[in-house]
């Protein structure tokens, strides 16, 4: 490995909100990365946990920028990117706090990043924490039409059949490596998504302004997922956010006449899968009607707030 000098410098910045517990334990797999050259920058928002004295205490090289909200993934995110490129970042390493990484995983990114210009944002290859050995990630398709974002061997034992450096739709913001011209180019994550379909967003941005994304199978990170966000509360979360902010990315990217032809096709097949709960919903003045699935409730909530541009946190979850 060469000289901490000589190298790219890398600030890692990891989001945190309530996690105490998964943020010591991502903290804990850092201490052991081979790459020389990086910074641990922790945003916490506005944690009640007594996260900051915790890990001010336990990890006092980790440099802490406080909060005084909630501001979500997004805007927790683009607090720790503007810190890191107004210090001398080359590049900004995302991280989940309910992550850890191999040893190799930070140094793996950098040096297929260095080793081709165009390459902008780069991903690792992800698995469960609680099945060391099943894929959660490896890279990702986008489907406009049904408005999902598909991860590719999501469920899969890893035998080696994704272990091949490919260039992908995009990859996920769970360990996601951007190059500081990404940022400068296309400009930081879009605070109206809050939650969910940020890092879509980011990495479409991206490959429009000529940069590509490519998955590392070399670089591994677990990922407890979802552990950020209390369980019961999660199915709901994710279709709320999921259903509104994929309306928005298409919104974002798409013109006249293909934007409208996505939008309504996908509204519709939403809303045609939920005709029952449409019905009920209406008929209870959009109040969460009895009976009724709350993550079910919750997608027709999301092309509400979309279609009355209801947009960043959402206060009906």
């Amino acid at each position: 490995m060469s000289t901490r000098d000589s190298l790219p410098s890398v600030f890692i910045v990891i989001v945190n909100w309530n996690g105490l517990a998964d943020t010591l334990e991502c903290l804990e797999s850092l201490r052991y990365l081979d790459y020389p050259n990086f910074e641990i920058l922790l945003v916490d928002n506005a944690s009640a946990d007594n996260s900051v004295e915790t890990i001010r205490c336990r990890y006092p090289s980790v440099r802490i920028l406080e909060n005084s909200r909630n501001l979500g993934f997004t805007g927790g995110n683009n607090v720790g990117i503007r810190h890191a490129l107004g210090n001398g970042a080359s590049y900004v390493w995302l991280l989940n706090n309910d992550t850890t990484v191999d040893e190799q995983a930070l140094s793996r990114l950098v040096e297929v990043a260095e080793r081709d210009r165009g390459i902008g944002i780069l991903g690792s290859k992800i698995y469960y924490s609680s099945e060391p050995d099943v894929i959660s990630f490896a890279g990702a398709t986008i489907d406009w039409s049904r408005g999902i974002s598909s991860h590719i061997g999501r469920g899969e034992v890893d035998r080696g059949q994704y272990d091949n450096l490919s260039e992908v739709d995009r990859v996920s913001g769970c360990s996601m490596l951007v190059k500081k011209e990404v940022c400068e180019t296309v400009g930081l994550f879009d605070d109206t998504f809050f939650l969910f379909v940020e890092d879509v967003d980011w990495c479409v941005r991206a490959k429009r302004s000529g940069f590509r994304c490519v998955f590392v199978p070399a670089s591994a990170v677990w990922h407890k997922e979802g552990s950020s966000i209390r369980k019961a509360e999660y199915g709901s979360l994710y279709s709320y956010y999921n259903t509104r902010n994929f309306l928005l990315l298409i919104k974002k990217n798409f013109s006249f006449p293909k934007r409208e032809k996505l939008l309504f096709q996908l509204i519709y097949g939403k809303m045609r899968n939920r005709k029952r709960c449409l019905v009920k919903t209406l008929f209870s003045g959009f109040k969460p009607p009895s009976g009724i699935d709350s993550s079910e409730y919750a997608v027709i909530c999301g092309v509400r707030d979309f279609l009355m541009n209801r947009l960043g946190k959402s206060e009906c979850l």
